[in-house]
């Protein structure tokens, strides 16, 4: 088992550095897919098939994980890390086999960037299952982590932002009139008011909260991932923001993902 362990350390580490090249990577590269797509990343498929296949894996593996150590009896069962594991299952469950199917439109996602989300979702699974049900000290989530602090403030965080990613993604939906509209309209009202990626600031707060809740290095390695995906993504966003309605959208003065500071 030490030997698994010291393999799990190096992949946390490994992560994050890979974490921050990608921060750095996005500044110049914009993945194409919704309104970035273009067909020079090669072979592509439907978005929402596309968007299945790069998450389903995350919820299966993080399930694998869970029962192994249960069946190993690696872990006794524990109400607290089996909460956090519902809260990962949860969003997940909803990702990959909800949102695909309300997805409108005929949009298309490469391989290339499903391959990838494929490869850092079962990346993760290991990450956050590795903690919660292998290497985790027996005596770190005892009951009374339920009252702590960091459970407390991390799952208001992650409950918040789980329905502010929701209910955007459904603004951004609804935009749509139907499967055949493939045209994008400019999301307007409630946080988008104020910023143009609610959705993505959302979903920045559920590992936020997560990684409080948790209080772990890999929940912060996650959220570092998160941060570099999504903000180099809201920039983009932006910016087509810009070119596709000018001055409707710039005279609006929306920040890009952070409220008052970005």
């Amino acid at each position: 088992m030490e030997l698994f362990a010291n393999i799990y350390q190096y992949l946390l580490i490994i992560m994050t550095i890979l974490g921050v090249g990608v921060f750095i990577t996005l500044q110049f590269v914009t993945p194409a897919y919704g309104m970035t797509f273009n067909n020079r990343w090669g072979v592509s498929i439907r978005s929402n098939l596309g968007w299945f296949i790069m998450e389903a894996p995350v919820f299966f593996a993080m399930l694998a994980l869970y029962f192994i150590s249960l069946y190993l009896n690696i872990r006794p069962f524990n109400i607290v890390t089996f909460t956090m594991f519902f809260f990962f299952e949860f969003h997940y469950f909803q990702r990959s086999f909800i949102f695909p199917l309300l997805m409108r439109g005929q949009s298309k996602m490469p391989l290339s960037i499903i391959i990838t989300g494929f490869t850092f979702n079962t990346c993760n699974a290991l990450m956050q299952g590795g903690w919660l049900f292998f290497f985790s000290p027996l005596d770190r989530y005892p009951i009374s982590w339920f009252w702590s602090p960091q459970f407390i403030i991390g799952t208001g965080i992650f409950l918040f932002g789980m329905v502010v990613n929701l209910y955007a993604d459904r603004v951004i939906r609804n935009l749509r009139m139907n499967d055949m509209d493939n045209n994008y309209y400019l999301p307007e009202g409630w946080m988008f008011r104020r910023i143009s990626s609610a959705n993505y600031l959302g979903e920045i707060l559920e590992w936020l909260g997560f990684a409080i809740l948790t209080w772990s290095v890999a929940g912060l390695v996650f959220l570092i991932w998160t941060f570099a995906n999504i903000v180099p993504r809201s920039k983009a966003v932006y910016e087509r923001y810009t070119q596709f309605f000018g001055e409707k959208f710039t005279s609006q003065k929306r920040y890009k993902i952070f409220p008052g500071i970005y």
